[in-house]
């Protein structure tokens, strides 16, 4: 009847109907299966709860029965250890005993029995506690007369039928209700293969259907495939990131103790020239010693770059006008047989940015362009408004959404393969052969650009060229010019003013502090900020703070904060070879902060305490 029932509607009908039969079915039996498991549960508990109330009531006769031999141990031994026993057995029982009448309040023929074992147990501890107070008590034929009595074993006696009793009848719960368990058990076991023969029932059918669906699925494994290889890229950006942040961290530190060695050899390569006579050979060698160390500087500071831990100056820039006063520069570096185009945009932003770095970094790109147009081509520089969406953000790493100001530099060169572009940004990586160049340029964009809020996108193609975006944030704010040259001022002579020198590395502090004795000024040393609190209360005539940024414990910013604190007229002055944020926070200086960079010369140093001390 059911086949020719169905066998009257439609394929499509028949299909509809079957799968309604089929999840009717796998309702059903999952409700019931849901009901019965809930049961089987709730009888499996009784089953457990019975157990227990045996357990305790077990345990509850261990105790009588182990407080009576205690009893009788200390009676013929007069042992402190058996009494011991007695007492920890007394106070063991009424905690089972009241466990044992909770567990039996739904069952009044339980509670009656358990009534029974209690008052039993109570009775034998109290004799039992009697008989040894009499016996501590020094009435030991009193203590005797009264076990040979025979008392205390009736009691005991009395306590194990009591028990026996609570057994037997949890022993007669337990078989009716494992019989009930165990009926809960076979129903939800018919309920769970009534579900699982309808289970197959909508399987087969929703195969059948599926059938029918074939390049719908295709389209969407199709879809999914895409959506993975975006998540793909993504994640490859993340961990490109990750990689850059991870290098970054190293480069910074290497470059803080590069920046340390290099201060005490330029520092003292520096004051040796002033001291060397006009020998023209030993003068040649200074020279080049100086010459190397000095560009040995200036790669530390490209890896500072890279690491974005240089300090910043960033301003509200016209970057049209910035990309014009350097186009004799670039026309100069570049040479003849390289055009150069610029599209600027009109009603471009202003952008927040660090000129001279700014600067720096078209220049670092322009001659990557020269040298990847072997024999010559073309550079075009453009500027224009840009927006960043969230969707371009989701698609790139550590992206902000929101508008920024382009700078595009693009070349006619040999382009790069995909390969050398996912490590382009990656420091010491060059297509230059060997001698030719650091890698560091790139990187230096890179982190120059990250650190200011910004975004480096890089599109290149073998044999087409290569276009590199530089995304600056945009400035909120006005313009700012270029401050106008000062006034020359009359210079105050400041030597023979007390300055207190403070450096964790002692061949730094040495340096600096023999600097200042040859600059004419006096000198206290401290190799820490804790030395150095110490060292201006005992000296007041310190008129500058010179202070290293990173130090352990104190370091440069706290320990001048609590220096003027102390003393408000003392004059500050920083030195660092990495900033961490001390003193620069988001890449920028403190607005309040002088700063001299190490390494440093003496005339370098000198100018900066002059400054500092003229503020």
């Amino acid at each position: 009847m059911g086949a020719g029932f169905l066998a009257s509607f439609s394929p499509a009908r028949r299909t509809s109907v079957a799968l309604l039969i089929g999840f009717g079915l796998l309702i059903l039996a999952g409700v019931a299966t849901l009901i019965l498991a809930d049961q089987a549960a709730n009888a499996e508990r009784w089953v457990a709860h019975t157990r227990e109330v045996q357990a305790v009531n077990q345990h509850l006769f261990t105790k009588v029965e182990d407080a009576t031999l205690a009893e009788r141990g200390f009676l013929i031994t007069r042992d402190d250890r058996y009494l011991r026993l007695f007492l920890a057995a007394a106070a063991g029982a009424p905690p089972l005993e009241a466990r044992l009448a909770s567990l039996t309040t739904d069952n009044p023929d339980a509670r009656t029995r358990v009534a029974a074992v209690r008052r039993a147990a109570e009775a034998q501890i109290v004799e039992l506690g009697r008989v040894i107070g009499l016996l501590r008590g020094g009435r030991p034929a009193e203590a005797v007369a009264a076990v040979r009595g025979h008392l205390l074993v009736n009691r005991l006696e009395t306590v194990r039928a009591a028990s026996d009793a609570v057994d037997a009848g949890e022993a007669r719960l337990l078989v009716t209700r494992q019989a009930a368990l165990a009926l809960r058990r076979a129903l939800l076991l018919a309920a769970v293969v009534v579900a699982l023969a309808a289970s197959m029932a909508v399987a087969l059918v929703v195969v059948a259907v599926s059938r029918r669906h074939v390049a719908e699925l295709d389209a969407g494994r199709a879809e999914l495939a895409a959506e993975m290889a975006r998540r793909e890229a993504t994640e490859s950006q993340l961990r490109q990131s990750q990689k850059m942040d991870a290098l970054g961290q190293l480069t910074g530190g290497i470059a803080h103790d590069f920046n340390n060695v290099l201060a005490i050899v330029i520092g003292n390569l520096d004051m040796l020239g002033r001291r060397l006579g006009d020998e023209a050979a030993p003068r040649r060698l200074l020279e080049r010693a100086l010459d190397g160390a000095q560009r040995a500087a200036r790669l530390t500071q490209s890896l500072l770059a890279f690491s974005r831990q240089q300090p910043l100056s960033p301003r509200s820039l016209d970057v049209n006008r910035t990309v014009a006063e350097m186009s004799e520069l670039l026309r100069g570096a570049l040479g003849e047989h390289v055009v150069i185009e610029t599209v600027l945009a009109g009603g471009l932003w202003p952008a927040l940015i660090d000129a001279a770095q700014l600067e720096s970094a078209i220049l670092n790109l322009a001659l990557n362009a020269r040298d990847a147009m072997v024999g010559g081509g073309k550079l075009t520089i453009e500027t224009a408004n840009a927006y960043l969406d969230d969707a371009y953000a989701a698609a790139e790493a550590s992206v902000t959404p929101g508008q920024y100001v382009l700078l595009a530099l693009t070349d006619t060169g040999a382009g790069m393969t995909s390969d050398l572009i996912a490590r382009v940004f990656d420091p010491f990586v060059t297509t230059k052969p060997p001698g030719q160049g650091t890698g560091l340029g790139l990187s230096q964009v890179h982190g120059f650009v990250k650190q200011s809020g910004g975004h480096v996108k890089l599109y290149s193609e073998v044999g087409a060229g290569t276009t590199v975006k530089l995304y600056l944030p945009r400035s909120r704010v006005a313009i700012e010019e270029p401050a106008a040259p000062l006034q020359p001022q009359p210079v105050r002579d400041t030597a023979g003013t007390t300055v207190l020198v403070v450096e964790d590395d002692a061949g730094v502090r040495e340096f600096a502090a023999g600097a200042l004795k040859e600059l004419g000024y006096r000198v206290h040393q401290a190799d820490g900020g804790r030395a150095a609190l110490a060292a201006l209360e005992n000296h007041v005539e310190i008129a500058l703070l010179l202070t290293d940024v990173v130090m352990p414990g104190l370091n440069g910013r706290s320990l001048a904060e609590q220096a003027l604190a102390r003393k408000p007229g003392l004059k500050v002055l920083f030195m660092t070879g990495y900033t961490r944020n001390a003193i620069v926070h988001n890449g920028v200086l403190d607005p309040d902060a002088l700063l001299v960079t190490k390494p440093f010369t003496l005339q370098t140093l000198a100018a900066k305490i002059r400054q500092a001390l003229e503020g």
